[in-house]
C-alpha cells in the first residue's frame, strides 16, 4: 500500500512540473518587430557645425540684401484729352552705399499730342536717357540730381528734331511700400531751363520748378 501511494505522488509531481513548463513556454515574451522604414536613423543627418549653419544663413541674408539694393521702378504718367501725354520711363538703380547713396538711370520715352480741333492735331515722340543720383540725409529724406538729354521736335519748327539737355536739382522723400519698395516724391529745379525744355513748371510756366514722382522695388524679397 505504501508503494502504491509513492507511485501516485510521483505521477502527480511529474504532471505538475510538466504543466508549469508548458505554461512558461506559452507565456514567453512576444517578439518585437522594428519598423526601420520610419526610423530616424535612416534620415540624413545635418553634420554641419553651428558656425557653418550661421555662415550659410549670413550668406543668404547678404545675397538678399544685395538684391534689395537693386531698385527697379521708374516714372510713368498718363493724360488724355485735348492734350495727350504718355510717359514710360523705367529705371534701374543701385544703393551703392547702403541707406546713403543710390545711383541709377534708364530710357525716357514720351508720347505727346496736341489737338486743336477734331480735324487738326499735332503729335510726336520724345526719347532720351535719364541718369540720377540720390544722397539720403535722414531716413527717407534725400537730395537728388538728374541729367536728362532728350531728342524732340523743335517747338518752333516741327520738322526739325533737336537734342535738349536738362539738369534737375532738388530734394525729395522716399516713402516705404512694404519692406522692399519705396514711393519717391521729388521737388526739382531745372537749372538748364529754356524754351525747348520738355519740363514745364508745375506751379508756374515762369518758374521751372517740377514735382517728380516714381517708385522702386528691391528684388531680394523679405
Amino acid at each position: 500500500m505504501k508503494k502504491y501511494r509513492l507511485f501516485l505522488l510521483f505521477i502527480f509531481v511529474f504532471f505538475s512540473a510538466h504543466s508549469v513548463i508548458a505554461q512558461e513556454e506559452v507565456y514567453e515574451k512576444p517578439a518585437v518587430i522594428i519598423d526601420t522604414l520610419n526610423s530616424d536613423d535612416t534620415k540624413p543627418k545635418d553634420t554641419r557645425t553651428k558656425q557653418q549653419k550661421a555662415d550659410a544663413l549670413t550668406k543668404e541674408e547678404q545675397r538678399k540684401e544685395k538684391l534689395n539694393r537693386l531698385r527697379l521702378g521708374g516714372n510713368f504718367g498718363l493724360q488724355f484729352g485735348s492734350y495727350t501725354y504718355v510717359n514710360i520711363s523705367p529705371t534701374a538703380g543701385y544703393m551703392v552705399v547702403k541707406d546713403r547713396l543710390e545711383l541709377g538711370g534708364g530710357p525716357i520715352l514720351i508720347y505727346q499730342r496736341f489737338r486743336f480741333s477734331n480735324f487738326n492735331s499735332f503729335s510726336f515722340f520724345v526719347y532720351g536717357a535719364d541718369a540720377y543720383a540720390r544722397g539720403f540725409l535722414y531716413k527717407g529724406l534725400y537730395l537728388e540730381a538728374r541729367f536728362d538729354p532728350v531728342n524732340k521736335p523743335s517747338y518752333y519748327n516741327i520738322n526739325r528734331r533737336i537734342w535738349v539737355q536738362h539738369l534737375l536739382l532738388g530734394a525729395g522723400y522716399a516713402a516705404p511700400i512694404g519692406k522692399i519698395g519705396v514711393f519717391n516724391v521729388s521737388l526739382l529745379y531745372n537749372v538748364l531751363d529754356n524754351d525747348e525744355s520738355i519740363y514745364q513748371g508745375t506751379f508756374s510756366d515762369r518758374v521751372p520748378l517740377i514735382v517728380n514722382m516714381g517708385f522702386g522695388f528691391g528684388i531680394g524679397g523679405k
